[in-house]
């Protein structure tokens, strides 16, 4: 890692154990109500998501928040200029039964996973998803940042899929603030 993010990282792991998740009071996703990010969401073995493929898109759909991946497989290249935002600018073309995911343009407000890894802006990453049996998709991603890490790494993981009845629910993101009324709203007049 790169010093500011090696120190980012240990105070997210300060206290905490091998397998435990990094400070929650340090993430903003817990802090400030921030969506996770796109790597933080497909290794958050919490996380439930859809794969919906069309011709020329395909669409990861999360439970949390109802947020949306779009992955565009028509063949476009990334756009110059591309804001950056939460889940990035994303194409793909399958490799045989593989899927590979491209991504750009996120901004450095989220944490690449749930161990509380930083990022920059000049965060890129690759996927690769893959079925690896009727009931099991293995997901791998390399980080590429020079800015946060002296050279790129890879992550795998193997998700077990959830059956053809499941019903994903939806899971609002700081949906207790909304029930105790800390949400605005405009005065009578």
């Amino acid at each position: 890692m790169q010093p500011w993010a090696e120190e980012k990282y240990k105070v997210a792991r300060e206290g905490r154990g091998p397998s435990d998740p990094g400070r929650q009071d340090l993430d903003p996703t817990f802090t400030g109500c921030a969506p996770q990010g796109p790597t933080d969401l497909m290794l958050d073995e919490f996380r439930t998501f859809e794969l919906r493929q069309f011709s020329d898109v395909v669409l990861l759909m999360f439970d949390r928040d109802h947020l949306v991946r779009r992955v565009y497989t028509d063949g476009r290249g990334h756009p110059d200029g591309y804001a950056n935002t939460w889940m990035g600018h994303s194409i793909g073309k399958y490799e045989g039964d593989t899927l590979v995911v491209d991504t750009v343009g996120l901004n450095d407000k989220t944490r690449i996973d749930r161990a509380g890894h930083p990022h920059s802006d000049a965060l890129h990453f690759v996927e690769r998803i893959r079925r690896v049996s009727p009931k099991a998709l293995e997901y791998e991603v390399t980080i590429d940042d020079p800015k946060a890490y002296k050279k790129p790494w890879t992550r795998k993981m193997v998700q077990d899929s959830l059956p053809p009845s499941f019903e994903m629910l939806e899971d609002v993101l700081c949906e207790e603030l909304l029930a105790v009324g800390t949400h605005y709203s405009a005065k009578s007049k």
